[in-house]
C-alpha cells in the first residue's frame, strides 16, 4: 500500500502581488535553510544553529510541491514576475480590481489540487520565524533572519526581517484561506470549463 497523499481543492489567483510574494518565499528564505540543513547533514561547521524541529530541507521541498501544483498560467506569470514590488497595502487574499474605467474587475481564480500536509510544512516553518522574531527561541534562527534580509535588501538600505517575515506569511496565506460554501461553487465553475 503507498502512501498516496490526500489533495485539497483550492481556488488560487491570478494576482502579480500574490505571485510575487510566494515566490519570494523560496529565495531567500527556504532555499538558504535547506542549504543550512543540508551543511549540518554533511558535517560542516560553519551553519546557523537553528532549532532541531525546523525542517528546512523538507519546508523547501513542500514549497517546491505547493509550485508545481499551480496552475500553468500562473507558474508562468510567477517566474516572470521580475520580482516586482507587492502592493503591500492591500491584504493578501483580497483580489477585486478596477478597470479604468471604474467598472468593477475580478481577477482570474484557477482551481489546484494540493496536499495540506505540503502547506502545514510550510506553515511551521513560518511558526519557528515568529518566534526568533519574539527572541524566545534560543537558537540562531533570529540572527539568520537579519542576515537574509540584509543581503536580500536593496543596495544601500538596512534589511527588515520582520517585513520579510510578514511577505512570507502573506505569500502563505493565500493557501490557507478557510473554505466557505462560495468556494465549492466558484470551484464547480472554473473548474468545469477544464
Amino acid at each position: 500500500m503507498t502512501d498516496v497523499p490526500e489533495k485539497t481543492r483550492v481556488l488560487l489567483p491570478d494576482d502579480e502581488d500574490w505571485l510575487s510574494l510566494f515566490m519570494g518565499m523560496e529565495e531567500p528564505l527556504l532555499m538558504q535553510l535547506a542549504l543550512n540543513a543540508r551543511a549540518v547533514q554533511a558535517g560542516d561547521e560553519e551553519v546557523w544553529e537553528l532549532p532541531p524541529d525546523l525542517d528546512g530541507v523538507g519546508a523547501h521541498e513542500a514549497w517546491g510541491r505547493l509550485f508545481q501544483a499551480l496552475p500553468e498560467p500562473l507558474r508562468h506569470t510567477g517566474t516572470n514576475i521580475g520580482r516586482s514590488e507587492p502592493n503591500r497595502e492591500r491584504p493578501a487574499g483580497r483580489y477585486t480590481l478596477y478597470a479604468p474605467d471604474g467598472r468593477w474587475e475580478h481577477t482570474p481564480l484557477y482551481p489546484a489540487d494540493v496536499d495540506p500536509r505540503d502547506v502545514a510544512t510550510v506553515a511551521a516553518v513560518l511558526a519557528h520565524f515568529r518566534t526568533a522574531l519574539d527572541g524566545t527561541d534560543h537558537t540562531q534562527l533570529s540572527d539568520f533572519l537579519q542576515q537574509m534580509a540584509d543581503d536580500w535588501a536593496d543596495p544601500g538600505r538596512e534589511g527588515n526581517d520582520r517585513q520579510m517575515v510578514e511577505d512570507f506569511l502573506r505569500g502563505l496565506s493565500v493557501w490557507q484561506l478557510p473554505h466557505q460554501p462560495d468556494v465549492d461553487v466558484l470551484l464547480e465553475a472554473v473548474a468545469g470549463p477544464g
